[in-house]
Order: C-alpha cells, then structure tokens, then sequence
C-alpha cells in the first residue's frame, strides 16, 4: 500500500529544544539541589513533564506529593517558553514543502504541549493536518496511543504511514501503533535507536526512505 502520510516528532526532529527542555528541567530541580544530567531529559523524551519530573525524582530516592509534581511541571512549563521561539532543524519547512508537494498528508505527533508547538513552529502549523500534543491524549509516549489518535484523524492505516523519530521511547510508541520509523541521530547516538526501522543522521537523509515507500 503506498505512502500517504509523515508523521514527525517535533522536540528534536523539527525544533532544536530538547538542551532548552534539559535547562528548564535543571533550573526546576536546582531548588532540591538535584543535579539532572542530559541523559536524565533526552532518554526520557515523549513523555509528559510531569512524568519525566516525577521519573527523575524517584532515580534520585525522592518522594514527591502529587501538589509538588504539578507545581514543578507548571513551573518547568513557564522556565521553557520564557525562552522563546527555538530554531528549527536545518531545512524543515523544505521538506514539508517537498511532502506536501508529493501528495502527503503531515502530523505531528508529540509530548510536549501544544503551545510548545505553536510557539515554535509558528506558521509552519498550517502545513500539519493533525497534532497531536500532550494535551491531546490520556496516556503518553511510549503508550501507543499518541501514534493511534493520529492515525485516525488522519483517517489511514498504519502501513499508509512513516514516522520521523529520534528518541526510544517515541519509536516505543510508534512502533507500537505498527508504523515504521526512521530514527534521527540528532539528539540520542544509534544505539538507542535500534528499535527503528531505518537510522539516519539527520532529519534531510530520511527523504529517500520516504520515496521509497511511495513506490
């Protein structure tokens, strides 16, 4: 069945955010005096703040109350936007182009909230027929879930569709939902990835494995 639809992630794939995502999760712990190291934030992409919050807490042998949790997951929120709208991977709106221009419909499908999206895609949220944010779903990468509810608002099936990805527990998450998955070497090293289909370095060398699926 041919291609008809690209989903991406964004924080990694489409936007360089995830050492923004790592500072604000840095600055939220540094009141605990609790050191949260790259890996802590980058191994844990997809999920929701919160959860990567309370993920980071328990490594450590913290017990944090609910109320804790959701204030720093406010608080992690407000530090992140304060650092305004983050650039995109180098040509991005190229290949949206060049997606939509080959008949594709486009989503993105991610764990960070939606006005994380907006701020930093701007007007490039136009060209997404779907998005699918944190907000948006019950449970969370790598749940399968997030990968479904795109799936049916773009009203196809999984083998209709290839995922851009660059973490494990996204790739958990879409292979779950029975995609297959380029995974991007720009924020994590290979061996992370090895549950993707294909590894590509970087976000311009998945385009060939997207033209082979339209054949």
């Amino acid at each position: 069945m041919p291609l008809r639809a690209l989903i991406f992630d964004v924080d990694g794939v489409l936007v360089q955010s995830m050492e923004r995502h790592h500072e604000a999760y840095r600055r939220v712990f540094a009141d605990l005096r609790v050191e949260v190291k790259r890996d802590d934030v980058f191994l844990n992409e997809g999920r929701r703040s919160r959860e990567v919050i309370e993920t980071i807490a328990k490594a450590r042998g913290l017990r944090l109350a609910p109320e804790q949790l959701d204030a720093m997951s406010k608080r992690k929120q407000e530090v992140f936007l304060s650092f305004g709208q983050l650039p995109l991977y180098p040509g991005v709106p190229e290949l949206l182009a060049r997606a939509k221009e080959a008949g594709l419909k486009l989503a993105a499908v991610t764990g960070t909230l939606r006005a994380n999206v907006d701020n930093n895609l701007g007007v490039l949220t136009k060209r997404f027929d779907v998005i699918v944010a944190a907000d948006d779903v019950t449970n969370g990468k790598p749940d399968p879930e997030p990968y479904l509810r795109a799936l049916q608002k773009l009203g196809i099936q999984a083998k209709e569709a290839l995922v851009i990805e660059n973490a494990p527990l996204g790739i958990r998450s879409a292979k779950g939902a029975g995609l297959k998955v380029v995974g991007v070497t720009s924020t994590l090293p290979r061996e992370t990835l090895a549950a993707a289909d294909v590894i590509v370095p970087k976000l311009a060398d998945a385009w060939p494995h997207v033209e082979a699926m339209r054949k």
